[in-house]
C-alpha cells in the first residue's frame, strides 16, 4: 500500500526534475548579461528574402547575445550592408566609415545577377550589383589601422570583383588566390545543368559521373572532376593544424560540403586549419596534371600587430535552414553530440560556432 502511495510522488518528482533540466539552459541564457561588438557585416548576393549568406553568422551573434553599439540585437533583414530586395532603392552602401567597428565581416560579394538571352538562345547572366570595390576597401583599411578585425570569406575574391581590389584584399588577408575553386557533392548526378553544361563545353562529352566528388574549375573555367574511383569515401574535409587546435580547441576531421577556393598564404600568414582529402593514385595524378594541391588553407590568419584578419576559403556563414533556439545555452554542443563529422550540418556546429566564438573573445578581450 504505502508504495502505491509513493509512486505518483515518485513521478512527479521526475517530471519536475526532468522539466527543470530541460528548461535551465534556457533560464540561464536570460540570467546571463547581454555583450556589445559592433559589426559591419557585408553580403551583397541577396537576391530573396532567405538572406541565407549570412544567415549563420546572425544565429551565432544572436544565441550568444551580442548586440550592436546602440544595443539593438542583429536581424537578418537589417542588419547588414548590401543588396536588400526589401529595400525602397535595393541597395544599402556602406556608411562613410567603419572607423570605430569592432569587427567587419565580408559575407558575400558575388552579387546579383539578371538573366538574358543571347542570339543563340544560350543565356547568360548580367550584373546588375556586386563585387569588392576600391571605396570598400579603403573603408575597411582606415578601420582595421585603427584595431578592427576584418573576416572575408570564399569569393568576395573572385569575379566579379576587379584584379586591383582583389590584390588589395590578398594583401590584407596575407594570401595569394589561385583562381581556382571546388564543391564537395555527395551525389555527382545532381551537380545543377550550368556546370554538366560547361564541362561538355570544355570536356566535349557529356556529363556522366554518378556517387560522391569533388569538382574544381578556375577562372579560365577549366575543370577538374574526382570522382569515387579518385576519392576515399567521405575524405573530403577540415581539420585544423596543431597551432589550431590551440587557438580554437576544434580536432579532428569534419566533413565540408559548400563552395570553397583555393589560396596559398603568404609567409608570416599562419595556416589555422585545411582541407584535406584522401585520394586514389588516379586523383593525385588529375591534380598534379591540374597544379591543383592535395591540401590547402580552410582557415588562414594574418597578424598585423593593431588587428587580425581572418579569410575564410568556403561559404562558412551560408544557411538554408535556422530553426535552431538562440535563447539556449549549450544548443551548439547539443547539436555536435547528434549529428555526425560527415554530416552535411556538421561543419557549422563543429567549426565554424567555434571559430567565431574564438574571435568574438579576442575582441572583447582587445576592446
Amino acid at each position: 500500500m504505502e508504495s502505491d502511495i509513493w509512486k505518483p510522488a515518485v513521478i512527479l518528482g521526475i517530471l519536475v526534475l526532468i522539466l527543470i533540466l530541460v528548461n535551465y539552459p534556457w533560464i540561464q541564457w536570460r540570467a546571463n548579461p547581454s555583450r556589445t561588438i559592433d559589426i559591419a557585416i557585408i553580403d551583397k548576393s541577396v537576391s530573396d528574402l532567405n538572406y541565407n549568406e549570412h544567415k549563420g553568422l546572425i544565429w551565432i551573434l544572436n544565441q550568444q547575445k551580442i548586440k550592436d553599439r546602440t544595443g539593438h540585437a542583429y536581424v537578418n533583414e537589417e542588419s547588414y550592408y548590401g543588396f536588400n530586395p526589401s529595400a525602397v532603392n535595393h541597395i544599402q552602401s556602406l556608411p562613410s566609415t567603419l572607423r570605430g567597428k569592432d569587427l567587419i565581416y565580408a559575407a558575400d560579394t558575388y552579387g546579383i545577377y539578371k538573366k538574358e538571352q543571347q542570339a543563340d538562345r544560350s543565356h547568360k547572366q548580367k550584373l546588375i550589383y556586386g563585387g569588392m570595390k576600391s571605396e570598400d576597401v579603403q573603408k575597411i583599411q582606415y578601420a582595421t589601422a585603427t584595431g578592427t578585425t576584418f573576416v572575408g570569406e570564399y569569393n568576395i575574391l573572385g569575379d566579379p570583383t576587379d584584379k586591383e581590389v582583389r590584390q588589395q584584399l590578398e594583401n590584407m588577408f596575407g594570401i595569394e588566390w589561385t583562381g581556382w575553386k571546388g564543391r564537395y557533392y555527395k551525389e555527382l548526378a545532381n551537380v545543377s545543368t550550368l556546370l554538366k553544361q560547361k564541362y561538355t563545353l570544355v570536356a566535349g562529352e557529356k556529363w556522366t559521373y554518378q556517387r560522391e566528388g569533388i569538382i574544381f574549375i578556375n577562372e579560365e573555367e577549366n575543370m577538374v572532376v574526382l570522382d569515387s574511383s579518385d576519392l576515399e569515401a567521405r575524405s573530403f574535409g577540415v581539420e585544423f593544424s596543431e597551432k589550431g587546435y590551440e587557438w580554437s580547441q576544434v580536432k579532428g576531421k569534419t566533413s565540408y560540403h559548400g563552395w570553397f577556393d583555393i589560396v596559398e598564404p603568404r609567409t608570416r600568414a599562419e595556416v589555422m586549419a585545411e582541407y584535406t582529402m584522401d585520394l586514389s593514385q588516379s586523383g593525385a595524378e588529375k591534380l598534379t596534371a591540374a597544379g591543383i594541391p592535395d591540401h590547402f588553407p580552410s582557415i588562414t590568419r594574418f597578424d598585423h600587430t593593431t588587428h587580425y584578419t581572418y579569410y575564410f576559403s568556403g561559404d562558412y556563414a551560408n544557411r538554408v535552414d535556422t530553426p535552431y533556439p538562440t535563447q539556449y545555452i549549450g544548443w551548439d554542443a547539443v547539436m555536435k553530440f547528434f549529428i555526425p563529422r560527415t554530416h552535411q550540418n556538421a561543419f557549422y556546429w563543429e567549426v565554424y560556432v567555434p571559430v567565431m566564438k574564438q574571435i568574438f573573445s579576442e575582441i572583447k578581450a582587445s576592446s
